[in-house]
């Protein structure tokens, strides 16, 4: 089943244009450092205008996470995890969580970014899975 295309502004086009050539990227900001996710038209820590953008290591740990069991939702077959993942660089990111049976799911545990392909070929979606030894 192939995910539908993510809804874009100008300020998020980096974010999934990076996602589609499996690349995790963060809005970083030009003044301060401060590294902003969801992106945002002003760094929320200096509201400044100046916005640059930083590739992320992809390595992170879950946070928190839910599990949908209904309603269906077009293009995603249930259940789906949604879980919020804090990166080793700090930011925090709203995903799913794959490739891990319920049980198996921890807070703290380490995750790894990889990217699937939505209905816009040029755009992907990052989302994480249980680090494997």
């Amino acid at each position: 089943m192939q995910r539908p295309a993510p809804s874009i502004t100008r300020d998020t086009a980096f974010y999934w244009e990076g996602a589609g050539r499996g690349e995790l990227l963060i809005q970083d900001c030009g003044r301060c450092g401060v590294l902003c996710h969801p992106p945002a038209p002003l760094c929320p820590s200096c509201h400044s205008p100046r916005r640059t953008v930083k590739q992320m290591s992809g390595r992170g740990r879950l946070t928190s996470f839910i599990i949908i069991h209904h309603p269906p939702i077009p293009g995603f077959e249930l259940p789906i995890v949604v879980g919020t993942v804090e990166l080793e660089e700090g930011p925090r990111v709203t995903t799913n969580i794959c490739d891990a049976a319920r049980d198996e799911l921890e807070l703290g545990m380490p995750v790894e970014v990889f990217f699937a392909a939505t209905a816009e070929e040029a755009l992907g979606v990052p989302l994480f899975r249980p680090v494997r030894a």
